[in-house]
């Protein structure tokens, strides 16, 4: 059974493809007390290290056969808000602050070298957006692990080829002791749909609104997304967004879809439930997850989808 520990997990997507893979979670760590909250709840056996990771003392952490990284995106990443570029907005961020900010998260991913110094792990998976591979230091990042004797890979990868049910591309770098570990997409393999993931509509805790309650601006645009996709469809309250039919795949989480994320049937509209935003990354609806939705929402899109965690644990394992 390989062991295994997990970097900035959010709700622990990795930790729980791991653990259906037939894996041992050893440890998780994240400076996020709600995350490391929720993922000693949902893996009580792996010890929970609550800790900003470049301040981490690898020496005292306990040696895995491979460890996987999720470093914060939000520094490159397009699905954020308010840096995507076009969402008609009022809000203006102090573009210096906002830079600082953003090379402080993308400084993340040097912890994950500090680890490979110490720990030595035979293989280390490292998750991102795929503008990573844009980075201005990613080669300089690739040749430390290189000199450190890891054979590194670079994938682009999307949790709908696993079986996922969002669209949602992401940066697997692969790092292994002296011989390559190239991933395969799982074949015959079919996107979960929209539909698939929602809660029957009688749920005691949906919040049902009339669209004709809504403002004129978001009752045009519910009306235009019903135009694109049928009466009952799938919208998320963002500018630029357009209705999608419930056999299609969920668009990209972020941190923020839990409030934006919206089924629109006939005159009646509602927000995603905390658990459908969680079935759209393949949680099982046996893993516990918050109910307050902002909290859910934030350690959700900053989760892995678990059906494509579950692959690359079977590919590392085998």
């Amino acid at each position: 059974m390989i062991t295994t520990g997990d970097l900035f997990s959010g709700l622990g997507g990795t930790s729980q493809g791991i653990v259906q893979a037939g894996g041992a979670l050893r440890w998780f760590a994240n400076h996020n007390a709600d995350a490391c909250t929720y993922h000693a709840r949902n893996h009580p056996d792996a010890l929970a290290m609550m800790q900003d990771i470049s301040e981490l003392h690898w020496p005292t952490v306990e040696p895995v056969d491979w460890v996987h990284a999720s470093p914060a995106c939000q520094g490159d990443s397009e699905c954020g808000q308010p840096a995507r570029a076009g969402t008609g907005g009022n809000h203006r961020p102090d573009a210096a602050k906002l830079a600082t900010r953003h090379a402080r998260m993308r400084s993340t991913r040097w912890a994950v070298l500090a680890m490979a110094d110490a720990l030595r792990p035979r293989t280390i998976t490292v998750e991102n957006v795929p503008q990573m591979y844009q980075w201005q230091p990613f080669g300089a990042w690739c040749g430390v692990l290189e000199s450190l004797g890891y054979v590194v890979r670079r994938h682009v990868l999307n949790p709908r080829e696993f079986g996922g049910a969002q669209d949602r591309p992401r940066a697997i770098v692969t790092a292994r002791l002296g011989e390559a570990l190239d991933l395969k997409v799982r074949g015959n393999v079919d996107a979960a749909s929209i539909e698939s993931c929602l809660l029957p509509d009688d749920h005691p805790e949906h919040r049902w609104t009339e669209v004709g309650s809504k403002s004129d601006r978001m009752r045009w645009r519910v009306r235009k997304a019903q135009a694109e996709a049928g009466s009952r469809c799938f919208w998320n309250n963002v500018s630029e967004s357009r209705g999608r039919p419930l056999g299609d795949v969920f668009p990209t989480s972020t941190t923020k879809s839990g409030s934006q994320w919206n089924l629109i049937d006939g005159e009646r509209m509602r927000v995603i439930h905390p658990r459908e935003l969680a079935r759209s990354m393949s949680f099982p609806d046996h893993y516990a997850i918050p109910a307050n939705r902002g909290l859910a929402s934030l350690l959700i899109g900053n989760a892995m989808d678990v059906a494509l965690s579950q692959s690359i644990a079977e590919q590392v394992a085998a």
